[in-house]
């Protein structure tokens, strides 16, 4: 499934190999955005109610599930990672409604740290096009968990 999946995305060499490239330009600036993220949530109601304590684990959580998928090549280990995420997910009754939301307003956020970025118009695109596939390819990952439960 992993292998097809890649292959839907166009996900080549060139994109695996600019994957560390985006973190480097997201990283300084993952924090704040993950802050305002998890503000969002808590704004919203999004899912369960979270506390402050479980707020602060999440966030560290959030980075090191960034910064891995971007350092990933988008191996098994990776996406068995994600997949244990989104069981959980799926476990507190997340929406996927929900979930794609959260990675609109992350994405967002990636992708303008992107455009900003002082680097030629060609480079930016490159970057924000292998972003989007990162993206996608987590995102079904993740969201293929909700699914699983129906055959489990």
């Amino acid at each position: 499934m992993i292998a097809q999946l890649l292959r839907f995305i166009d996900i080549d060499d060139a994109t695996r190999d600019r994957g560390p490239e985006i973190w480097q330009i997201i990283e300084p600036h993952a924090d704040a955005i993950i802050a305002d993220f998890y503000r969002r949530v808590k704004a919203f109601e999004v899912g369960s109610q979270i506390d402050e304590i479980t707020v602060r684990r999440l966030m560290v959580k959030q980075k090191q599930h960034w910064q891995s998928l971007f350092d990933s090549h988008f191996g098994d280990i990776y996406a068995n990672s994600v997949r244990r995420v989104g069981i959980q997910h799926r476990n507190v009754a997340l929406s996927q409604m929900w979930y794609v939301a959260g990675y609109m307003g992350l994405k967002i956020a990636f992708t303008e740290l992107l455009a900003d970025a002082p680097l030629p118009p060609i480079k930016k695109g490159r970057l924000i096009k292998a972003l989007d596939k990162y993206v996608a390819f987590d995102m079904a990952i993740a969201l293929s968990t909700y699914d699983a439960v129906l055959v489990d």
